[in-house]
């Protein structure tokens, strides 16, 4: 945990407790945590603040976190920036396959998911 504190989280999610959840787990684990609420929030401070990790929802007011993901990913400061997704409705194989192959994420959680299994990945895709 002592690595932690030197990486930044940018956790993109819309509702109040969902963020609550995952920004104190994420705190709790030594994490530097940003907060954007909507897509277009998400996709600037990405931009503005290249964190280390993204965790985002995919249900998000005025962009999507699929369009968020593609967004960073296209953008030659953030495009090697490790994207997380958790869902609550888009809980099928197909999202789970786009989001991998083609949008180039790197999890996919639906939610209700254990945080433990969240932090764990983040943890391996952060070498922490």
């Amino acid at each position: 945990m002592a690595d932690s504190a030197s990486k930044r989280i940018l956790v993109v999610e819309d509702d109040p407790i969902g963020q609550k959840v995952v920004v104190d787990a994420l705190v709790a684990q030594g994490y530097q945590v940003s907060l954007a609420r909507t897509g277009p929030e998400g996709i600037e401070k990405a931009e503005r603040e290249s964190p280390d990790l993204v965790v985002c929802d995919v249900l998000l007011p005025r962009k999507s976190g699929f369009e968020v993901c593609f967004e960073i990913k296209r953008a030659s400061r953030t495009r090697e920036v490790p994207v997380i997704f958790m869902s609550a409705v888009c809980r099928d194989s197909y999202s789970e396959a786009y989001a991998a192959i083609d949008l180039r994420a790197d999890g996919y959680f639906v939610k209700p998911f254990p945080m433990s299994a969240m932090v764990s990945r983040i943890r391996e895709l952060l070498s922490t």
